[in-house]
């Protein structure tokens, strides 16, 4: 039984930690991909104001 419950242990955690390395993965690229849209916005407001 002791077993049993080393392996449940350890796959408990292992699964933490793949959620954490995943919500980690996914924030860090909303993050690039806001800064992103952000450059792609300021460049239109640009091209806008060079037209004028």
């Amino acid at each position: 039984m002791d077993e049993g419950m080393t392996y449940l242990a350890v796959a408990y955690l292992g699964m933490l930690a793949a959620i954490g390395l995943w919500t980690w993965t996914v924030f860090a690229r909303s993050n690039d991909l806001e800064k992103r849209i952000e450059a792609v916005e300021r460049s239109f407001k640009t091209a806008d104001h060079e037209q004028e």
